[in-house]
């Protein structure tokens, strides 16, 4: 299946990437940036380092959105460190960009996304892993083009609030609230990952060093580094040594959807102001595929046969 990914460029955002380049169901097609965790054109730079740790060819990256459709945003460097990658940029030559990255602005990277939703049909999947401005603004301008698209997956939103995260957001949703209710309206088969489903699998420090000793690769080696700064974190706040990896789970849904239970329900952003993001059934709500459960041990399984592939593509 041909996938294209929409994403705002931190650690586990290079995780996801890693993962669509070596998974062996995937194709990836295209990569579009958007403000969330960094700003779109470092969030572009972080998925051009990633892709040069995989051999020719390599795909355009387009930079979009810099701003929710309203409101203003605050991105996550607290968690993901000034570079979104928890400093494992830092060593790396910056001719990985050339060639690769291009700085359209939001009108033209939605233009490409819709572009690719056309040209593919139902053999493709776009996949979004940040703030949904950029596929709301492409579903405006062309709503036709995602008509026989196969699939539509984000990250984002949450059925419930987790204790930890009481009086914060679901950053994905919350940053972009109007660009999630057009999302809800007119995207046609549409999957949502949500907050409180990825937190049902956690990948451990431990695991990840075990991973990065026996592949001995450099990719496995630069995702240790970035994720020692992300569990770090993740164990400060939920006192947990380790992290969901959230984004990656979206990829394993187009990859690998046996790992996943679904439901199809009509839902709406709710009005709770405690947490934006949060979701809520709703009788008059356009029919979505969310994710309900995933197993955590054939999640975990699948990650680290992606990132260990001995010939990725």
């Amino acid at each position: 299946m041909k996938v294209w990914i929409d994403t705002d460029g931190g650690i586990d955002d290079a995780l996801a990437l890693a993962c669509a380049f070596a998974a062996p169901r995937l194709e990836l097609a295209g990569i579009s940036t958007v403000f969330g965790n960094v700003a779109p054109r470092k969030a572009a730079r972080n998925a051009a380092l990633v892709q040069s740790f995989f051999e020719p060819p390599h795909v355009g990256i387009s930079v979009g959105a810099t701003a929710p459709l309203t409101g203003h945003w605050r991105d996550a460097r607290i968690i993901h460190g000034e570079d979104g990658l928890g400093g494992a940029s830092s060593g790396h030559v910056l001719g990985y960009e050339i060639g690769h990255v291009h700085e359209d602005g939001p009108e033209i990277c939605a233009r490409h996304i819709a572009g690719f939703a056309r040209r593919t049909g139902a053999d493709g999947a776009l996949v979004c892993l940040g703030p949904l401005t950029n596929l709301a603004i492409a579903l405006r301008r062309e709503p036709d083009a995602f008509a026989g698209l196969g699939q539509i997956v984000c990250m984002g939103g949450a059925l419930s609030i987790p204790r930890s995260r009481r009086g914060t957001v679901e950053f994905n949703f919350g940053s972009d609230l109007e660009a999630v209710r057009g999302v809800l309206a007119a995207a046609p088969r549409l999957t949502v990952i949500p907050l409180d489903t990825c937190r049902q699998v956690v990948l451990r420090r431990a695991r990840l060093a075990v991973i990065a000793e026996r592949s001995g690769s450099p990719l496995t080696h630069f995702l240790q580094r970035a994720h020692n700064h992300y569990m770090d974190r993740y164990r400060a706040s939920d006192g947990i040594d380790g992290c969901y990896p959230h984004d990656t789970l979206a990829i394993a849904a187009v990859a690998a959807p046996g790992m996943f239970r679904f439901q199809t329900l009509a839902l709406e952003l709710s009005d709770d102001a405690s947490f934006p993001g949060l979701l809520r059934e709703s009788g008059q709500g356009r029919s979505v595929q969310i994710a309900t459960r995933v197993d955590q041990r054939a999640a975990l399984d699948w990650i680290e046969a992606c990132i260990c592939a001995p010939a990725p593509h």
